[in-house]
């Protein structure tokens, strides 16, 4: 977009900075219609942010097409109330059994 406003400014230039050009009556600015391109120029940039940020919120607003067609089941187990026999194991762990010297306080001095 801006290389196609500069291209307008710089093919109208004349026409721009005599019509257009808000200081035209003011020769002594040497404005030539640069008021008139800062203003376009302004103008495209609102208008790529205002774009980007709606591209943005729509990619961030769109579900997915992997989300809409997934199906989620839930299967129910029955649960016995018969007292069933079950070992329990209980593994001991005790700090001793680790190497002693890999923890150890520093050596001062």
């Amino acid at each position: 977009m801006v290389p196609l406003i500069l291209m307008d400014f710089e093919l109208r230039h004349d026409y721009i900075a005599s019509e257009l050009c808000v200081n035209r009556d003011k020769p002594q600015l040497h404005c030539d219609g640069k008021c008139y391109l800062a203003k376009k120029l302004k103008a495209a940039q609102d208008s790529e942010e205002k774009e980007a940020s709606g591209r943005l919120l729509s990619q961030l607003l769109e579900v997915p097409d992997q989300l809409t067609q997934t199906h989620i089941t839930f299967h129910c187990s029955t649960v016995s109330s018969e007292p069933t026999n079950s070992t329990f194991t209980y593994l001991c762990f005790f700090p001793s059994s680790l190497p002693t010297d890999i923890f150890r306080p520093p050596k001062l001095g």
